[in-house]
């Protein structure tokens, strides 16, 4: 047959030859055409795709250019050089091209949902997800719009619509394996652990190398030797070199995982070990701040600086502070099962609102503007952070404010909330750090992922727990040790309660019936009743922790529990 001459048939040609993959005769049936009709789109378009197939991003996004230069009102090819553009960093000329693709065909979804991630990678999450929104609203059955729809959603707090969106993309398509990974996520946090194994098995029957969602089913599971799961991460360790940095620390976080289950405690170290120096190696973790940072904020406080709260100082921030993993989540759990306290979790709104205070400087430097803060000052912090608590509950009579590392701020907390309740949640400093050392966190806590660090950072926040402890005045805080929860649950809840401020709710000790959402590493722990299964829990790996131990103890300080 002979080849065709014309510049339209030559253009169908071209495009048959690329998605057959005969990439350079398809090229040339492109430049034939260009050599007669230079300003014809279509081989422009084609020519970036061909650039596009074989990895060659700048020429790819450089020739869709050209093909939008000759049809600047084809709303296609300016979708595709956004797409380009975005995945070459580009985003602001990324997000250009996208609006203008949108307005130029304000129907087409696929537009809408290029132009969405562009807006997600640039940090504009409001434009974003309306980008998305107007997508799935065009094409129902846009799944990958569904599952970024989720994810925007997730992170503006709203988490009800976003489980419904991550469903939608997961009823499109049960193999989407992310949107089933994500859909479990929030099945978590609502204590819906069947249905949230269930899709996380689904996800990785989808895509079985998908080793996020493996490293989330290990947090549900109590492996046993012959549990299928074990042996596929044990097989999947063979081949660990080739995997991601990211997939080889989720894999071995969750062998790590699995291993102490089985009573593999030596092993168990060496995965985490090996997970570890990963995470560690893609952070940037600034000891020598975080030292300056709790000197100033705690050195320039001393006793007398603290008078007593006035009558009608408001009561209703509880903060709850502490190493994390220390068990604070529990204490959450059973304070918030009162039917007169929220549970925010953990919140960094006491942060942001110091952080906004005209006379308030960098925190490492606290020690120079902190003294010059007035009366007037920490009462203007103070209501703002009230008006924020607030907003998530209207009328509880305490809310609970969950950020372990609030302990950072307790002279600022108390001179601009004096009528707040602190609560400091203890545990043995060894269980504590490895308890630390053996999760991968959603949120990045720089000093977790070495031993020294992390035993040098507990250091600091005991230290600066026991300066608390005496410049506060007495009462102010209320000291108390995970163990003794354990041992004695009752009596632990009862003095918590009173220290709140509350009368007595026997729903404080079936603190496992609540419901409520929990987006802490501890979600499955809280689900159940009281257990003594994480006490001492360090004991079984011996010698294995000596670094860790000769740098913290393995007993509870002195004078404070």
């Amino acid at each position: 047959m002979k080849p065709p001459t014309n510049p339209a048939a030559l253009l169908a040609r071209a495009e048959q030859l690329r998605t057959a993959g005969r990439l350079p005769e398809a090229e040339a049936a492109c430049r034939q055409v260009l050599a007669t009709h230079p300003d014809t789109a279509g081989a422009w378009q084609t020519l970036a795709l061909i650039a596009h197939q074989v990895g060659k991003a700048e020429q790819a996004a450089e020739l869709m250019a050209k093909a939008v230069a000759a049809a600047p009102a084809q709303a296609s090819l300016r979708r595709n050089l956004c797409e380009m553009l975005r995945r070459l960093g580009r985003l602001p000329e990324a997000i250009v091209e996208g609006r203008t693709a949108t307005r130029l065909a304000p129907d087409d979804a696929v537009g809408w949902y290029n132009l969405g991630i562009a807006l997600d990678d640039a940090g504009d999450l409001p434009g974003a997800r309306d980008a998305y929104a107007r997508a799935v609203a065009l094409d129902p059955r846009h799944n990958l719009a569904w599952n970024n729809y989720g994810s925007t959603l997730n992170r503006s707090g709203e988490e009800d619509a976003a489980l419904e969106a991550y469903l939608c993309a997961a009823a499109i398509d049960p193999a989407h394996a992310e949107a089933q990974n994500n859909a479990a996520a929030i099945l978590i946090d609502r204590g819906e652990l069947d249905e949230a194994r269930r899709r996380l098995r689904l996800a990785i029957d989808a895509r079985p190398d998908f080793l996020e969602a493996h490293q989330n089913l290990s947090t549900l599971t109590e492996y046993s030797a012959d549990d299928p799961h074990y042996g596929f991460l044990e097989t999947e360790l063979v081949r660990r070199n080739a995997l991601t940095a990211e997939q080889r620390l989720r894999l071995l976080f969750a062998l790590g995982k699995a291993r102490d289950d089985l009573g593999l405690h030596r092993l168990a170290l060496i995965a985490w070990h090996e997970a570890n120096r990963l995470k560690r190696a893609s952070i940037h973790y600034d000891e020598a701040r975080a030292e300056r940072l709790v000197e100033a904020l705690s050195a320039p406080f001393a006793a007398g600086d603290f008078p007593p709260p006035p009558d009608d100082a408001d009561p209703t921030p509880v903060f709850i502070v502490g190493m994390p993993r220390s068990g604070t989540t529990l204490i959450e759990q059973v304070l918030c099962s009162h039917p007169d306290v929220h549970g925010a979790g953990e919140l960094k709104d006491f942060h942001a609102v110091l952080a906004a205070h005209p006379k308030v400087g960098p925190m490492p430097e606290a020690a120079d503007w902190l003294p010059r803060l007035t009366d007037a000052d920490y009462g203007e912090i103070g209501a703002a952070y009230l008006q924020r608590l607030r907003g998530h509950h209207a009328t509880a009579l305490r809310i609970t404010d969950k950020m372990p590392g609030n302990w950072h701020y307790l002279g600022l907390i108390c001179r601009a909330l004096p009528g707040a309740r602190i609560v400091h949640s203890m545990r043995d400093p060894m269980d504590s750090c490895l308890s630390n050392y053996t999760r991968l966190f959603s949120d990045t806590m720089e000093f977790a992922y070495d031993l020294g660090e992390l035993g040098r950072y507990y250091n600091r926040y005991i230290g600066a727990m026991r300066h608390w402890q005496r410049v506060l005045p007495p009462g102010r805080v209320l000291h108390l040790p995970y163990e003794s929860m354990v041992a004695d649950l009752p009596a632990r809840a009862r003095a918590l309660i009173a220290h709140s401020g509350l009368p007595w709710d026997d729903a404080c000790l079936r603190f496992y019936e609540n419901r409520r959402p929990v987006r802490t590493a501890s979600v499955a722990q809280v689900r159940r009743p009281i257990y003594a299964g994480s006490v001492q829990r360090s004991r079984a790996y011996g010698d294995e922790l000596k670094h860790l131990r000769d740098i913290v103890g393995d007993s509870y300080p002195h004078g404070l529990a």
